[in-house]
């Protein structure tokens, strides 16, 4: 529930955002208020869909499976495995080139007499989420994958907060990059969690973390 809240947020200050950045605001005057604007649509967003979901659900309908416990490694099935087997390495040069953009991007901020906020909480959350993503890539190289699902969301995050950096000018080829690799490996570790639930339906996950990384490279080249 909570990732979905904050995945709501974010999309919404992401697209207040660069609608504000055509409409003539600079980075700056863009910032703060577009995140007004994305707190007050994404909670609406998300208690909308809160909403219509709870009552499919009391119509006797699911639509989202119950949590599942993650079996250990000797116990996977082998869907199960080749799932992980192809996730853990996207994953793990994802966090690779998240800590050389975060530290990439702290050196523009030492160097910049300006001191931009938005440069080192872009900085801060890539060398955060760099460690984060790389450490469950080295637990998925082992099948150890008891944090699986939390790690979509980081991927689409970081997905969110690369677009956010386009739109500011910052260090763009390096965030595209970024991009790609957060909706290649949040897919896949989507599709690890969907064989984990069953493979019952759509892989909701892994669509969405791919929908989320196009919206976040088109918007801000396009608009």
């Amino acid at each position: 529930m909570l990732s979905w809240l904050v995945g709501c947020v974010l999309i919404a200050w992401i697209v207040a955002y660069n609608l504000m950045r055509v409409g003539g605001d600079n980075p700056s005057q863009a910032a703060l208020p577009a995140l007004g604007i994305g707190v007050v649509a994404g909670v609406a967003v998300f208690a909308v869909g809160l909403l219509i979901l709870r009552r499919i659900h009391a119509s006797g309908r699911r639509l989202r499976n119950s949590p599942v416990e993650i079996p250990a490694p000797s116990a996977m099935e082998p869907a199960q495995r080749d799932a992980v087997r192809l996730a853990w390495a996207p994953l793990g040069l994802l966090a690779v080139v998240a800590i050389l953009m975060g530290l990439y991007l702290a050196a523009e901020w030492f160097g910049d007499d300006t001191r931009s906020l938005g440069t080192v909480l872009l900085a801060g959350w890539n060398l955060l989420v760099g460690l984060w993503l790389g450490d469950e890539a080295i637990r998925l190289r082992r099948y150890e994958a008891e944090g699986i699902e939390s790690i979509v969301l980081g991927c689409t995050l970081t997905a969110v907060l690369a677009g956010v950096g386009i739109s500011r000018d910052l260090a763009e080829p390096g965030q595209i990059v970024l991009i790609a690799l957060a909706g290649i490996a949040g897919a896949l570790v989507g599709l690890a969690v969907w064989r984990f639930h069953g493979a019952r339906g759509l892989p909701g996950g892994a669509i969405g973390v791919l929908a989320v990384a196009v919206l976040a490279l088109v918007l801000p080249l396009t608009l």
